[in-house]
């Protein structure tokens, strides 16, 4: 057995992924791996805020703000 790599996306890589199949071909897609300057966000970060979801919150209304805030 041979390892064929290839990079592609879009149109192109739905096309050759109905291909493969259609042929009996067994594939394996692996994403790209993100590197850390690619992430906007440091993972602490995301990790505080989502941690905050389940916090109580005030809804205001910007329509009544001075009623929403009492």
């Amino acid at each position: 057995m041979e390892t064929l790599i290839i990079s592609t996306e879009n149109e192109k890589l739905t096309a050759l992924k109905s291909f493969l199949e259609e042929m009996n071909i067994t594939f394996e897609v692996k994403k790209p791996k993100v590197k850390k300057k690619d992430r906007p966000y440091d993972p602490e970060f995301v990790k505080k805020i989502l941690s905050t979801q389940n916090e109580k919150s005030i809804k205001i209304d910007p329509a009544n703000l001075w009623e929403s805030i009492q």
